[in-house]
């Protein structure tokens, strides 16, 4: 039974070894490393080589950080330069709005005070029509009413000057349809 425990123990002191050196017991100390070195003399070249690379890394890592921050620096700059450019541009698109608004709203005026003005023409039309209509009636349907030829003449005369009253104002109201319409288009033509 002696004989189990005698193989066993070279076991157990490689997992000892192998544990404290995972868990960091074993440390690389500078006497470490000097026994390497004169256990290795090439050693001592990697050694070297590894500390050359070491600076080297932290030579880049500097230069990186170095330029990130000048760049960082240089987009802040840039940035506010373009917040203060891009907010006086703004401003201006806000003025050349504003101007081209207040055309439409001009337009839009004209348009309300010619529709107003179209009604009041629409309605005198429309009693100039209805009185000729009369006026007309009176004329060709006269039921058991004669007329002298005085009274036919003012009834014609009357007709006459209806006709005369419709015709300009049948001109206007197809003006005032035309203006508000072209307003209308310009309003549409100013977004």
């Amino acid at each position: 039974m002696i004989a189990p425990v005698q193989s066993i123990m070279p076991r157990l002191l490689l997992l000892f070894f192998l544990s404290l050196n995972l868990a960091g017991c074993l440390q690389e100390s500078p006497e470490e490393l000097n026994r390497l070195i004169k256990e290795d003399p090439e050693f001592k070249q990697r050694i070297v080589a590894r500390d050359q690379a070491h600076r080297q890394i932290q030579l880049i890592k500097q230069d990186l950080l170095s330029r990130k921050n000048a760049l960082d620096t240089q987009f802040r700059k840039m940035r506010a330069e373009y917040d203060a450019y891009a907010k006086e541009e703004n401003r201006k698109i806000d003025q050349f709005r504003a101007s081209i608004e207040v055309h439409r709203d001009q337009l839009k005026k004209e348009v309300e005070a010619a529709s107003a003005s179209l009604e009041t023409k629409q309605e005198e039309l429309a009693g100039y029509q209805k009185t000729l209509t009369d006026v007309k009636k009176v004329l060709t349907e006269s039921k058991g009413i004669t007329l002298s030829k005085t009274e036919r003449q003012k009834w014609e005369e009357r007709v006459l000057m209806l006709s005369e009253k419709i015709r300009p104002l049948t001109e206007e109201i197809q003006e005032i349809r035309l203006k508000i319409r072209l307003k209308k288009q310009k309003i549409g033509f100013l977004k």
